[in-house]
């Protein structure tokens, strides 16, 4: 009976592991005020702020990096707006290490064929605790008037191979996160603009403005 309860214990334990291992990515937009995982900014209307557009991967149990460990050779992502008047531009590849494939004004499109040709591919830098990060490009966002904008990134299609590296042509690493029991995100940021009241004098300050205003009254009077 022991016996049993010890491999019940350790077949339980091994599955809780496995399922604790897993590789996760997520298309977000830093900016000097924080990242954008599904969060929002306060900002002043109109306000400019420039945004690094970075791909993260996270890499937690027993599994292995694929960006750390080979280069990105493709990938395909999209920028939208929604919401009240807020805007992007400026969308810029960032093509080291390879070519823009036919970016657009909303999207980055990236290719490289191999160091044979002089095109390494897309390098990501560690940051450690098992994160990798390759930097894709760069934005300019604009927050709206008034109310909010969220800007919101995504993978290029539903086809799985818009992300690859060097070691997983053939299949992308949509299929490898989702394999491995994680998942590959396109996050969001939100900038939120509101319009600031002009506070009303308090009650005190209104009675010393109208001792202020007797006075002077009662020295003119006087005079």
């Amino acid at each position: 009976m022991n016996l049993r309860i010890a491999t019940f214990a350790f077949a339980t334990l091994s599955m809780l592991a496995s399922a604790h291992a897993e590789l996760t990515y997520d298309l977000l937009l830093r900016t000097n005020r924080g990242d954008g995982m599904d969060s929002a900014i306060a900002t002043t209307a109109g306000e400019q702020i420039n945004a690094e557009v970075v791909l993260r991967e996270t890499v937690t149990g027993t599994d292995s990096t694929l960006i750390g460990s080979a280069n990105l050779n493709a990938f395909n992502l999209s920028l939208q707006s929604i919401g009240s008047d807020g805007l992007f531009e400026s969308l810029t590849l960032n093509g080291e290490g390879g070519f823009d494939a036919g970016s657009g004004s909303s999207t980055l499109t990236f290719a490289a064929f191999g160091p044979a040709f002089g095109q390494p591919g897309r390098t990501s830098i560690d940051r450690g605790n098992g994160i990798f990060e390759a930097s894709l490009g760069t934005v300019t966002l604009r927050a709206p008037t008034l109310g909010e904008t969220q800007f919101v990134l995504s993978d290029g299609s539903a086809v799985d191979g818009d992300f690859t590296t060097f070691q997983t042509v053939g299949f992308g690493l949509e299929s490898a996160a989702a394999n491995s029991g994680g998942g590959f995100f396109g996050r969001a940021l939100t900038l939120s603009s509101q319009v600031t009241a002009i506070p009303e004098p308090s009650s005190a300050l209104a009675l010393s403005l109208a001792c202020t205003l007797g006075l002077l009254r009662s020295r003119r009077r006087r005079r």
